[in-house]
């Protein structure tokens, strides 16, 4: 709708009309229709005699109630999928966000280590998610000081759980790698499990098994680096669809970013 300066600037009853459009659009259509609905229209009873009769003198009708209802229903759904694609994309910059920062507690704890935190061979010892996952739990373990990292005498690394709890003895005199305050976790604040995402689902890190690098025998991890990784706002049925395409060993399947593209998954650096 295009009003000229001039009527608007004069004061005019144009300026409240365009002042409603640009302010209040939705309560600025019900008035158009409520005004059409009760404008005079003309009614011939002969070619001669013309009279004036107004509709719903006495009260909106249901074909007036129908078109209104039909144009807040339009209004509203149009509404709706703009603000759900607005918080689609504020979610997605959230976890972008929140990847680096623990991708940047993985270096911090590399250079501690020498290495990034391998996952627990005893795995039973951990708190058990709904997830089914563990791995993601020991995330959190490691970068809160709740997981120790050694070699042994034979140079094997040997990774055990220290405590549950960020308030024992040993854990506190421990280097931290990431403040978990700063994002929304699973259990308790003095027993967190596993971070999650905006969409309540944790992130998920893969990377070495104590149990298959020390084992000869076993497929070693072979490639730079590791796997870290929202699955979206699909969840758990999210995670099975990439799980599959990712091997033990870490090399993805050659239709892996077909998936992790229709899945709407986000790794770390992307």
């Amino acid at each position: 709708m295009s009003i000229c300066s001039k009527c608007v600037n004069n004061g005019s009853e144009y300026h409240y009309i365009y002042f409603i459009y640009k302010r209040f659009p939705v309560f600025f259509i019900i008035i158009i229709t409520n005004m059409f609905f009760n404008m005079p229209f003309l009614s011939s009873t002969s070619p001669n005699t013309i009279t004036y009769r107004r509709f719903a003198s006495a009260g909106f009708t249901l074909i007036e109630l129908l078109v209104v209802i039909s144009v807040l229903l339009i209004l509203s759904g149009i509404t709706f999928g703009i603000s759900r694609g607005v918080q689609n994309a504020q979610a997605r910059a959230q976890v972008k966000a929140e990847l680096a920062v623990i991708a940047q507690g993985l270096e911090s704890f590399k250079a501690c280590y020498g290495d990034y935190p391998w996952h627990d061979s005893d795995d039973t010892d951990y708190p058990t998610p709904s997830s089914g996952d563990s791995t993601n739990t020991m995330l959190l373990y490691a970068l809160t000081g709740r997981m120790d990292m050694q070699k042994d005498i034979n140079g094997l690394i040997i990774v055990d759980k220290i405590s549950d709890n960020l308030d024992d003895n040993v854990v506190t005199g421990r280097e931290k790698f990431i403040d978990v305050s700063k994002f929304s976790f699973s259990g308790t604040d003095r027993e967190p499990n596993q971070l999650l995402d905006p969409w309540g689902n944790p992130y998920r890190y893969w990377y070495k098994w104590e149990n298959t690098e020390n084992n000869p025998n076993n497929d070693k991890w072979d490639i730079f680096g590791y796997h870290l990784y929202s699955t979206g706002p699909k969840g758990i049925a999210t995670n099975v669809e990439i799980s599959s395409q990712i091997n033990r060993n870490g090399v993805v399947k050659d239709d892996f970013r077909d998936t992790v593209n229709e899945s709407g998954i986000i790794f770390a650096g992307e």
